[in-house]
């Protein structure tokens, strides 16, 4: 599709608009203008960000695919959209600001975005009037006869493989008024059998599988860079790219350092995209002793410090959280009691704890304790999380011996956050308008499948902040909440 066409001109339709490691993986956005029945899909977290902006409802990441070049032409020679005369793509293939990378993000991911053997590109084509319709193709035939139609070329959204690889999954195509000739039209591209025969039954087409993706980025290590300090263990600096495992990460369980300053160090980084999920699992949990330092003392420079569960993340070439898409549910420490412009009533004058909802940025007092944690002292923190968005948290003081009550009331914190999700917990009940609920990753819904974690101190200003958390454990626990792993 012509870009600047679909995204300016055609303002009826839109305002303004296993083996992963082998591969520079990047998510597959979905966005969907229900007004007029359209579902959107890029690579370019830019034109998805763009999308919600003209009222597009965000649908997450339907898949993981290969990253194409930013600027790789069509199959005919057809140019790749490059921004408008507005908003000129800098670099290539980027056009909201000259800060950001490759595909919209903004750190650089430093990928090669090499065509893997057995692999076609994936072409993404706008139709205008009748049809209102994004396509999605890696057919030079069907590109050519839906050009004949009227569509005009977009990008190429990334790779899709031929046939399945390791660790990959069909990516199914559907539509609907696809056989009625000048109509409207719409096509919707998922990895979930469940959310196909929800379509299906609604009275969608099945137009078999477009290709082979990923579900998730199940990379084994990322290029880490971009700070000075320490990583999964690893030094790290960003001068100099280090290979740091990302995967079924254990963190040390003796004394170490968190915090440093916002220019040149930040210590104590950790973060798994998967951890072993034993048979009967039901609550994932974090538990760790922290000794605050001075990260709660005044005039400290320490922001906050998100402890996620369910954690999924990717993230070019530095996995660190900021950096979207991620996801899960973070217990939150944060020096008194406001956190991204919410204010609690809770006590201020030191230590507090939230609840952050991934990239949605949504933030809960929840969790707030009636006694702040204080400067250089001793607590023992229990976090859990089970695939239902239940909470449950614990603190207790060294110094007293005794449990941290909450705000709330009780020593023992539990609640359900799942009313600050879209997506039902479960496939039961599904409809053609939130079938994007079984995405592997989803903004809107809960990543029950995904079993990752991370934290990092966030820190703003120059003066060193530190703090240290020891015996650090990562564990699954039964429905008894005793511990399987």
């Amino acid at each position: 599709m012509n870009r600047s066409a679909a995204f300016f001109t055609m303002s009826s339709f839109l305002l303004v608009a296993g083996m992963a490691s082998a591969h520079d993986l990047v998510p597959l956005w979905e966005s969907r203008l229900v007004s007029v029945s359209a579902t959107f899909y890029t690579t370019y977290y830019n034109d998805h960000r763009v999308a919600l902006d003209s009222g597009h409802e965000d649908h997450g990441v339907t898949a993981w695919v290969p990253c194409s070049n930013n600027s790789l032409n069509g199959p005919n020679g057809e140019i790749s959209y490059k921004g408008s005369a507005a908003y000129p793509d800098v670099p290539a293939g980027d056009w909201i600001t000259p800060s950001r990378f490759g595909h919209g993000y903004p750190a650089a991911m430093n990928f090669a975005c090499a065509q893997p053997s057995g692999a076609l590109p994936l072409y993404s084509m706008w139709g205008g009037a009748p049809y209102n319709d994004y396509l999605y193709t890696t057919s030079v035939a069907e590109f050519n006869t839906r050009k004949s139609m009227g569509y005009s070329f977009g990008r190429v959204e990334g790779y899709v493989f031929t046939t399945q690889v390791a660790g990959s999954t069909p990516l199914y195509r559907l539509s609907l008024g696809a056989n009625i000739a000048n109509h409207d039209q719409e096509h919707r591209y998922t990895t979930s059998t469940v959310a196909k025969q929800v379509l299906l039954s609604a009275g969608w087409s099945d137009e078999g599988i477009t290709g082979y993706v990923f579900p998730y980025d199940n990379r084994t290590t990322v290029g880490a860079t971009q700070f000075t300090g320490t990583y999964n263990g690893y030094n790290v600096s960003p001068s100099t790219t280090v290979s740091v495992p990302i995967r079924n990460v254990v963190p040390s369980t003796s004394s170490f350092t968190v915090g440093g300053n916002t220019t040149t160090i930040q210590y104590g980084f950790y973060g798994s995209n998967a951890t072993v999920r034993p048979t009967g699992a039901v609550w994932q949990n974090v538990s760790f002793d922290f000794y605050t330092g001075t990260f709660f003392s005044p005039g400290s420079t320490f922001n906050h410090m998100p402890i996620y569960l369910h954690y999924a993340s990717t993230s070019g070439t530095t996995q660190l959280s900021a950096i979207p898409p991620y996801d899960g549910i973070a217990l939150v420490l944060v020096p008194g009691n406001t956190m991204n412009g919410v204010t609690c009533g809770a006590p201020s004058d030191g230590g507090q704890l939230f609840f952050e909802i991934g990239a949605a940025r949504i933030i809960s007092c929840a969790p707030n304790l009636a006694s702040t944690l204080k400067a250089n002292s001793w607590y023992k923190i229990s976090y859990s999380l089970d695939d239902s968005a239940n909470v449950r948290v614990n603190v207790m003081s060294y110094a007293t011996g005794l449990a941290v009550p909450f705000f709330s009331g009780g020593t023992t914190f539990t609640t359900s956050l799942s009313s600050n999700f879209s997506c039902p917990f479960s496939t039961t009940g599904l409809t053609p308008d939130n079938v994007y609920c079984t995405n592997p990753y989803n903004v809107r819904g809960f990543p029950k499948q995904n079993t990752g974690y991370m934290w990092f101190p966030l820190i703003v200003g120059a003066s060193n902040t530190s703090a240290q958390m020891y015996n650090t454990l990562v564990k699954w626990l039964d429905v008894n909440l005793n511990p399987l792993n």
